[in-house]
Protein backbone atom coordinates (compact mmCIF):
# COMPACT_ATOMS: atom_id res chain seq x y z
CA UNK A 1 0.00 0.00 0.00
CA UNK A 2 1.55 3.47 -1.25
CA UNK A 3 0.93 6.06 1.23
CA UNK A 4 2.58 8.93 -0.38
CA UNK A 5 3.08 12.68 1.77
CA UNK A 6 4.46 15.69 -0.22
CA UNK A 7 6.00 18.63 1.66
CA UNK A 8 7.51 21.92 0.73
CA UNK A 9 6.09 25.53 -0.51
CA UNK A 10 3.95 27.09 -2.87
CA UNK A 11 4.87 24.83 -5.77
CA UNK A 12 3.58 22.30 -3.88
CA UNK A 13 0.91 23.45 -1.99
CA UNK A 14 -0.97 24.89 -4.63
CA UNK A 15 -3.85 26.35 -3.05
CA UNK A 16 -4.86 22.78 -1.39
CA UNK A 17 -8.01 22.57 0.65
CA UNK A 18 -6.34 22.58 4.16
CA UNK A 19 -10.13 21.94 5.91
CA UNK A 20 -10.06 18.56 4.34
CA UNK A 21 -13.94 19.32 3.39
CA UNK A 22 -13.70 19.27 -0.16
CA UNK A 23 -11.59 15.78 -0.95
CA UNK A 24 -11.21 16.87 -4.37
CA UNK A 25 -9.11 20.04 -3.60
CA UNK A 26 -7.04 18.49 -0.80
CA UNK A 27 -4.26 18.23 -3.35
CA UNK A 28 -4.07 21.30 -4.69
CA UNK A 29 -3.86 22.56 -8.34
CA UNK A 30 -0.48 21.49 -9.87
CA UNK A 31 1.91 18.36 -9.72
CA UNK A 32 0.32 16.47 -6.24
CA UNK A 33 -2.74 16.81 -7.72
CA UNK A 34 -1.69 14.79 -10.98
CA UNK A 35 0.14 12.35 -9.27
CA UNK A 36 -2.39 11.48 -6.65
CA UNK A 37 -4.70 11.10 -9.56
CA UNK A 38 -3.03 8.61 -11.69
CA UNK A 39 -1.80 7.06 -8.35
CA UNK A 40 -5.11 6.25 -7.17
CA UNK A 41 -6.79 5.46 -10.10
CA UNK A 42 -4.34 2.80 -10.63
CA UNK A 43 -3.85 1.35 -7.64
CA UNK A 44 -7.02 2.46 -5.30
CA UNK A 45 -5.55 1.65 -2.19
CA UNK A 46 -2.96 4.44 -2.28
CA UNK A 47 -3.03 7.14 0.26
CA UNK A 48 -1.57 10.48 -0.98
CA UNK A 49 -0.99 14.04 1.39
CA UNK A 50 0.21 17.46 0.68
CA UNK A 51 1.13 19.21 3.24
CA UNK A 52 3.25 22.08 2.03
CA UNK A 53 2.70 25.28 2.44
CA UNK A 54 3.03 28.66 0.51
CA UNK A 55 5.72 30.44 1.61
CA UNK A 56 7.16 27.96 3.42
CA UNK A 57 11.24 28.46 3.82
CA UNK A 58 12.77 25.36 4.74
CA UNK A 59 13.22 26.50 8.83
CA UNK A 60 9.14 27.05 8.40
CA UNK A 61 9.03 23.68 7.10
CA UNK A 62 11.32 21.95 9.95
CA UNK A 63 8.64 24.11 12.27
CA UNK A 64 6.39 22.16 11.92
CA UNK A 65 8.07 19.04 11.00
CA UNK A 66 6.56 17.20 14.18
CA UNK A 67 3.12 17.79 13.14
CA UNK A 68 3.31 18.00 9.64
CA UNK A 69 6.12 15.02 8.73
CA UNK A 70 6.45 12.46 11.93
CA UNK A 71 3.43 12.43 12.79
CA UNK A 72 1.98 11.40 9.41
CA UNK A 73 1.93 7.64 8.89
CA UNK A 74 3.78 7.26 5.00
CA UNK A 75 6.02 5.38 3.37
CA UNK A 76 7.46 7.68 0.56
CA UNK A 77 8.36 11.12 2.07
CA UNK A 78 8.61 13.80 -0.98
CA UNK A 79 10.24 17.11 -0.33
CA UNK A 80 10.91 20.13 -2.76
CA UNK A 81 12.50 23.32 -1.01
CA UNK A 82 14.76 26.01 -1.68
CA UNK A 83 13.75 28.48 -3.93
CA UNK A 84 12.03 30.52 -1.11
CA UNK A 85 15.42 31.00 0.75
CA UNK A 86 16.82 32.24 -2.13
CA UNK A 87 14.27 34.62 -2.96
CA UNK A 88 13.50 36.00 1.22
CA UNK A 89 17.23 36.17 0.85
CA UNK A 90 18.08 38.14 -1.55
CA UNK A 91 15.09 40.17 -1.59
CA UNK A 92 14.44 40.83 2.49
CA UNK A 93 17.48 39.04 4.25
CA UNK A 94 15.09 36.61 5.51
CA UNK A 95 16.00 33.25 4.28
CA UNK A 96 18.64 30.61 5.15
CA UNK A 97 21.96 30.50 3.25
CA UNK A 98 23.80 27.26 1.92
CA UNK A 99 25.17 26.41 5.14
CA UNK A 100 21.70 26.69 7.19
CA UNK A 101 19.78 25.26 4.36
CA UNK A 102 21.53 22.29 4.28
CA UNK A 103 21.80 21.91 7.99
CA UNK A 104 18.49 22.39 8.42
CA UNK A 105 17.03 20.12 5.24
CA UNK A 106 19.64 17.22 6.86
CA UNK A 107 18.55 17.79 10.50
CA UNK A 108 14.77 17.07 8.56
CA UNK A 109 16.07 13.85 7.06
CA UNK A 110 17.85 12.43 9.94
CA UNK A 111 14.28 12.77 12.12
CA UNK A 112 11.83 11.18 9.40
CA UNK A 113 14.27 8.12 9.26
CA UNK A 114 14.72 7.94 13.23
CA UNK A 115 11.03 7.94 13.31
CA UNK A 116 10.47 5.56 10.42
CA UNK A 117 13.40 3.87 9.27
CA UNK A 118 11.84 2.29 5.93
CA UNK A 119 10.64 5.50 4.81
CA UNK A 120 11.48 6.43 0.95
CA UNK A 121 12.94 9.47 0.84
CA UNK A 122 12.25 11.15 -2.25
CA UNK A 123 14.65 15.01 -2.45
CA UNK A 124 13.38 17.21 -5.48
CA UNK A 125 15.22 19.50 -7.22
CA UNK A 126 14.66 23.29 -6.90
CA UNK A 127 14.51 25.42 -10.02
CA UNK A 128 13.38 28.85 -11.60
CA UNK A 129 12.78 30.33 -14.82
CA UNK A 130 14.40 33.15 -16.97
CA UNK A 131 11.31 34.53 -18.84
CA UNK A 132 13.01 37.30 -21.04
CA UNK A 133 10.25 38.45 -22.92
CA UNK A 134 7.13 40.15 -21.57
CA UNK A 135 8.69 39.13 -17.71
CA UNK A 136 6.16 39.17 -15.11
CA UNK A 137 6.19 41.86 -12.21
CA UNK A 138 7.01 39.14 -9.38
CA UNK A 139 10.27 38.02 -12.02
CA UNK A 140 11.74 41.06 -12.82
CA UNK A 141 14.43 41.24 -10.41
CA UNK A 142 15.12 37.40 -11.05
CA UNK A 143 15.85 38.24 -14.82
CA UNK A 144 17.66 41.53 -14.05
CA UNK A 145 19.81 39.65 -11.02
CA UNK A 146 20.41 35.93 -12.69
CA UNK A 147 23.56 35.36 -12.18
CA UNK A 148 22.70 35.91 -8.42
CA UNK A 149 19.48 34.08 -8.32
CA UNK A 150 20.80 31.05 -10.68
CA UNK A 151 24.34 30.96 -8.76
CA UNK A 152 22.51 30.78 -4.76
CA UNK A 153 19.94 28.50 -6.74
CA UNK A 154 23.34 25.98 -7.89
CA UNK A 155 24.47 25.57 -4.35
CA UNK A 156 20.79 24.67 -3.27
CA UNK A 157 20.63 22.21 -6.28
CA UNK A 158 24.03 20.42 -5.15
CA UNK A 159 23.44 20.15 -1.63
CA UNK A 160 19.94 18.32 -2.70
CA UNK A 161 21.82 16.36 -4.86
CA UNK A 162 24.82 15.19 -2.20
CA UNK A 163 22.08 14.84 0.42
CA UNK A 164 19.79 12.21 -1.82
CA UNK A 165 23.30 10.60 -2.18
CA UNK A 166 24.29 10.81 1.78
CA UNK A 167 20.89 9.02 2.61
CA UNK A 168 19.99 7.24 -0.31
CA UNK A 169 17.19 9.05 -1.30
CA UNK A 170 15.78 8.77 -4.68
CA UNK A 171 16.80 12.27 -6.64
CA UNK A 172 14.01 13.69 -8.67
CA UNK A 173 16.05 16.31 -11.34
CA UNK A 174 12.92 18.96 -11.68
CA UNK A 175 15.68 21.86 -13.04
CA UNK A 176 17.08 19.26 -15.81
CA UNK A 177 13.71 17.96 -17.06
CA UNK A 178 12.73 21.87 -17.68
CA UNK A 179 15.87 22.76 -19.55
CA UNK A 180 15.10 19.91 -21.67
CA UNK A 181 11.77 20.97 -21.71
CA UNK A 182 13.15 24.61 -23.14
CA UNK A 183 14.12 23.02 -26.70
CA UNK A 184 10.15 22.59 -26.64
CA UNK A 185 8.79 25.70 -26.10
CA UNK A 186 9.89 29.14 -24.05
CA UNK A 187 9.96 29.74 -20.37
CA UNK A 188 7.46 31.19 -20.37
CA UNK A 189 5.22 27.93 -21.29
CA UNK A 190 6.38 26.55 -18.32
CA UNK A 191 5.82 29.06 -15.75
CA UNK A 192 4.30 32.42 -15.19
CA UNK A 193 6.01 34.49 -13.33
CA UNK A 194 10.24 32.61 -13.34
CA UNK A 195 9.23 30.42 -9.87
CA UNK A 196 5.75 28.84 -10.27
CA UNK A 197 4.40 26.38 -12.93
CA UNK A 198 2.00 26.70 -15.37
CA UNK A 199 -0.09 23.72 -16.24
CA UNK A 200 2.26 22.41 -18.68
CA UNK A 201 4.53 22.77 -15.92
CA UNK A 202 2.86 21.11 -12.91
CA UNK A 203 2.31 18.32 -15.84
CA UNK A 204 6.20 18.17 -16.14
CA UNK A 205 6.65 17.96 -13.25
CA UNK A 206 4.41 14.60 -12.24
CA UNK A 207 6.04 13.14 -15.40
CA UNK A 208 9.05 13.80 -14.09
CA UNK A 209 8.39 12.81 -10.30
CA UNK A 210 7.16 9.11 -11.52
CA UNK A 211 9.28 8.85 -13.86
CA UNK A 212 12.46 8.74 -10.89
CA UNK A 213 10.59 7.32 -7.96
CA UNK A 214 8.25 4.67 -9.72
CA UNK A 215 6.26 4.01 -6.41
CA UNK A 216 4.49 0.60 -7.66
CA UNK A 217 7.75 -1.24 -8.17
CA UNK A 218 9.31 0.37 -4.50
CA UNK A 219 7.56 -1.79 -1.98
CA UNK A 220 7.56 -5.30 -4.33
Amino acid sequence: MLKILFQGDSLTDCGRDRTANNPVAVYGYGYVNLIASKLMCDYPDTVVYNRAINGSRIGDTYSRWIEDALNVDCNILSILNGVNDIGFGIRMNQGADATKFRFIYDRMLQEALEKNPDVKLVLCEPFLFKIEENTPELGKDIVENWDLWNGQLTDRQEIVRELAKEYNAIFVPFAEAFKEAHRKAPAEHWSIDCIHATNAGHELMARTWLKYVKPETIFE
